[in-house]
């Protein structure tokens, strides 16, 4: 039954936003709940989405200027399970999440927020919040395809990045278990005790280059300089007339100290001298008066790289086998800033100066050259012929088009991976470019979300070839059975892993902590689980008189 605006009864999820991933998220849920509806809370129905929204079952389609009380009413709210505010505005989402806790206080918020930081603050202010950003759940699947089949899933989490590899291609320290699958379920182990993959944490690598790499560079800029040849030619040709003044009979020291004079220009004429020192004299004096404008042009061009490299970090010509990001807002941050991570080098591409991830390339240590991704001489500025990959994801679906075809021409072994708003554009695009891969961001964030919506405590996600691990975080309740534990004791054999625990809510996080930790009331763990181990653990977790509901 399609259940039409302003009828019904109150239903089980509010979807409030105005983007393509409000109907991505609305079939997620009536797919997943066949007994439950959605109403979805739309400005207008003008969005190119709205049609496929129309018919999808159980949906209401409500319209309101602004998210006030009196709108989240009418959209049930106050009987729901879950609100989801996937708009672009953080603050906006902030506020209608406060009104919708105000009028149901055990209600599963789900909020949209870029800045993370906030998001994580202000999740202690409701009894059931998680926070997602759209470009942390879409990151990984660009960088999943810039990087090749050796690289598998990976997942933002605070300043770390939560990543399934090789059994042995992880640092010892960082593994956080292993993971094997069988009959068809996945199976989490401890840390050198088998598996297929290991599931690790990795540490934010700066793109700094060591003190042998960063000399190598500048070699090899030097030998590329036309005004270091030259000057190098010019240098050699007054250490030949200076030798040669001792073959025509000068002292080592006063061939050195003739030389020096003629070159800068203080020569004077000595009629007494034989013929081949006068012809050596005037060769050097031309050769220092060439000298003199090669090396100041050497110092201005010096001074103005270095003023450059303080706006966009340091020079790109000396990379290779590294990945172009093009489009440095939310999606390129975060896709620059995991790659970072995983040690990957990284050079950034943007028309805006002012872009979002400028600040944060700087922090990186990542160069960034400003130009628009379309233009030939931005490319090459790059280093997309030397580069393993280019990834496009500015805002314009046109841009990059254009751009993924120009790339393509460069190398026939470029993966170019390019980001698309239109969901039903990504699909054909991806058949016609053949080698290129197309994504649509919201159809990537839309299982994250859903996943949030439905499940109680789960943070984000993470897909492991069609198996589900939950991230979650576990409250230890007071008389709960954690409470006065071991903290190695709370997993649950082969379904549950913890990851970092937070000695308070909105505590300083304590990654991979010593098993030994006794559990307190108050503490709050962050556990990687399947389905059925988070069950368990969020029994143990509650107290006498609490519930799991």
């Amino acid at each position: 039954m399609h259940v039409h605006e302003g009828g019904g009864t109150a239903p089980s999820f509010v979807v409030c936003g105005d983007n393509p991933l409000v109907y991505q998220l609305a079939l997620q849920l009536v797919t997943r709940f066949t007994d439950a509806a959605v109403t979805v809370v739309l400005p207008n129905r003008d969005g190119g989405f709205v049609p496929q929204l129309e018919r999808l079952e159980r949906v209401r389609i409500q319209c309101a200027d602004r998210l006030d009380e009196e709108t989240l009413r009418r959209a049930g709210v106050a009987s729901a399970r879950a609100l989801v505010l996937v708009d672009q505005a953080d603050v906006e989402n902030f506020h209608a999440a406060l009104r919708a806790h105000e009028l149901n206080a055990r209600i599963r918020l789900v909020i949209r927020m870029f800045n993370t930081g906030l998001g994580f603050r202000i999740r202690s202010l409701f009894a059931d919040c998680v926070v997602l950003s759209i470009s942390e759940i879409a990151a990984p699947s660009f960088i999943a395809a810039a990087l090749g089949e050796k690289t598998l899933d990976y997942l933002r989490l605070g300043e770390r990045t939560l990543y399934v590899t090789g059994p042995s291609d992880a640092p010892a320290g960082k593994v956080v278990c292993g993971l094997s699958e069988r009959s068809g379920a996945i199976r989490l182990v401890p840390p050198g005790q088998g598996g297929d993959r290991a599931l690790a944490l990795a540490d934010r690598v700066l793109n700094l280059p060591n003190r042998r790499d960063h000399w190598v560079r500048v070699a090899r800029y030097l030998m590329r300089n036309n005004l270091v040849r030259l000057t190098l030619v010019l240098l050699t040709l007054i250490t030949i007339g200076c030798a040669l003044m001792v073959v025509v009979g000068n002292a080592w020291s006063d061939a050195i100290y003739e030389t020096l004079l003629d070159a800068a220009g203080a020569a004077q004429p000595e009629h007494a001298r034989s013929g081949a020192f006068k012809v050596l004299q005037v060769g050097v004096v031309f050769t220092g008066l060439a000298l003199t404008p090669v090396v100041t042009a050497m110092v201005v061009g010096g001074v103005l790289r270095a003023q450059l490299s303080e706006q966009i970090g340091p020079d790109p010509a000396g990379f290779s086998d590294h990945v172009v990001v093009a489009g440095l807002g939310n999606v390129g941050s975060r896709v620059m800033e995991q790659l970072c991570d995983l040690g990957v080098r990284v050079v950034g591409l943007d028309y805006d100066e002012n872009a979002r991830g400028i600040a944060l390339a700087r922090t990186l240590g990542v160069p960034v050259v400003i130009g628009q991704a379309t233009w030939e001489d931005s490319l090459q500025a790059v280093g997309v012929s030397r580069a393993r990959a280019l990834v496009l994801l500015t805002s314009s679906d046109a841009v990059n088009l254009e751009a993924a075809l120009l790339g393509q021409s460069y190398r026939d072994d470029l993966r170019v991976v390019l980001r698309l708003s239109d969901d039903d554009l990504a699909e054909r695009v991806q058949k016609s470019l053949g080698k290129a891969v197309v994504r649509s961001v919201f159809q990537l964030a839309a299982d994250g979300f859903a996943a949030a919506a439905a499940e109680r405590r789960v943070i984000a996600t993470l897909s492991v070839n069609g198996d589900t691990l939950m991230i979650a975080e576990i409250p230890v309740e007071t008389d709960s059975e954690l409470a006065g534990m071991a903290l190695g004791a709370a997993d649950v054999s082969e379904h549950t892993r913890v990851i970092a625990l937070q000695r308070a809510v909105g505590g300083e996080v304590e990654w991979q902590p010593d098993p030994e930790t006794r559990l307190a009331a108050g503490n709050q763990l962050v556990v990687v689980s399947t389905s059925v181990g988070l069950e368990e653990l969020l029994t143990r977790s509650v107290g006498s008189g609490g519930d799991t509901q």
